[in-house]
């Protein structure tokens, strides 16, 4: 019988009960985030964590960002409550916050430092039986326009927004950010091996406007390894297999 759980380094994901279960994208998404905090001048004192599922992003957060307070918003309730078990069993259990709701309905006085978001994407496509995995996947739970509108409305103006979505979806939400006059300013673009088609598109925004710079990652290479670039990302987290190094 598989394991319910993905263990990593310092804290463990419950999974059996969510839609969405860890995936490498997500991983690389979360490492790459907090690859990006590590540069910041200044440590990101408020995070919040939109559609949080496991809580897998706001642990990886938690993991770097040792003074920062993390909010998370859940609408599942199976979700929800591996979320708030991940974040109890974890040793940053008094920095994390779960809230059960949806970001729409979502209220608080805070202006986010730093706002993160994996969100459903899939549109128009059919739903299975499982309503938990629907709303994970499924854009209809949480449409893009909905996600910029209150990102922008809980977002600090000097802060941080970072989004992943598939190629064409990011394109479009882009789009919409520019007319909100919310820019983006550094996106890696994510294939699974080398020639294959874009697998996601990782981005971030900010109010202020800027050149925008684009870089490309290889997940893994012709014998199926980790490549250096990726690894770098996950090496504080994952258990040492398919290790380049």
């Amino acid at each position: 019988m598989p394991n319910t759980y993905f263990q990593f380094k310092q804290f463990r994901i419950e999974q059996a009960q969510s839609g969405m279960k860890v995936t490498t994208d997500g991983c690389l998404f979360g490492g790459w985030v907090a690859s990006e905090i590590q540069k910041f001048k200044k440590e990101p004192s408020q995070i919040l964590d939109i559609g949080t599922g496991t809580g897998l992003l706001s642990l990886m957060l938690a993991q770097v960002s040792e003074l920062s307070r993390i909010d998370t918003v859940e609408i599942n309730e199976q979700a929800f409550g591996e979320a708030t078990q991940n974040f109890k069993e974890s040793k940053w259990s008094d920095r994390l916050s779960g809230h059960q709701t949806s970001i729409q309905d979502f209220q608080t006085d805070e202006k986010y430092d730093l706002i993160i978001c994996n969100p459903p994407f899939f549109k128009n496509s059919k739903q299975g039986a499982d309503s938990g995995k629907n709303q994970a996947l499924h854009s209809s739970s949480l449409e893009a326009e909905d996600l910029l509108d209150h990102a922008i409305r809980l977002l600090d103006p000097d802060g941080s927004f970072y989004l992943i979505y598939p190629e064409q979806e990011m394109k479009a939400f882009k789009t919409m950010a520019l007319t909100k006059e919310l820019f983006p300013i550094r996106q890696v673009i994510v294939r699974n091996q080398k020639n294959h088609p874009v697998f996601r598109v990782m981005t971030h925004f900010r109010f202020s406007k800027g050149q925008e710079s684009t870089t490309e990652m290889i997940i893994r290479d012709s014998d199926r390894k980790y490549t250096k670039e990726s690894w770098e990302l996950l090496k504080d987290y994952y258990l040492a297999y398919n290790s380049p190094l």
